[in-house]
């Protein structure tokens, strides 16, 4: 972007790092050894609605990839409108390795096709003894950050703060606690 940009008002979207997203590998082995926090096997993309028949042709395409590149993986995907007004791509998948990827097709998906600006987050479902933890990945920012949500809109903010002590070298963690966003009912629990 340059001076001549600005000057008209014009912007560049931001596009998201999201070769970030493989990072989730190692936290995860970090969470089950030290909190004993395994992976739900579910993660989600959310975004602001795009079109109908767009959101279900990327889902189609994402399938056929899935079936082209690995049909032993089992891997997942689905369509999921919350609450709140928001579009997810939820993906089901055991292995974390796998979550990533997909995780990362679908955002790279959404990017060519000129949505990077609907794209808010990734979610990924973690479930232990200390309770439910989603590991966010804020595209925008370029960074993740742990919500432990809690019935009736409440979150662990003790067990968040200690997940961010144990991944601050594993992940790019968002350093501003007030953008800590809490993802209400993201569809990444355990079915």
């Amino acid at each position: 972007m340059g001076l001549l940009d600005v000057l008209r008002g014009q912007r560049a979207p931001k596009r998201a790092d999201l070769d970030r997203i493989f990072g989730i590998g190692s936290a995860a082995v970090t969470l089950e050894v030290s909190l004993g926090l395994a992976t739900t096997g579910r993660a989600g993309v959310c975004f602001r609605a795009i079109d109908a028949e767009v959101f279900a042709q990327l889902v189609r395409e994402i399938e056929e990839l899935l079936a082209a590149t690995s049909s032993d993986s089992g891997t997942t995907v689905s369509r999921h409108d919350d609450s709140f007004g928001f579009s997810w791509v939820v993906i089901a998948d055991p292995d974390m390795d796998d979550l990533a990827t997909t995780t990362h097709v679908v955002s790279q998906s959404l990017e060519e096709r000129g949505f990077s600006e609907q794209l808010l987050c990734a979610v990924f479902g973690f479930d232990g003894e200390p309770g439910p933890l989603d590991l966010v990945y804020n595209y925008k920012r370029g960074s993740f950050y742990p919500f432990a949500p809690r019935g009736d809109n409440r979150r662990d903010a003790i067990l968040e703060r200690r997940v961010q002590s144990l991944l601050t070298s594993e992940l790019s963690l968002e350093p501003e606690l007030e953008r800590w966003y809490p993802v209400w009912d993201a569809p990444v629990a355990t079915p």
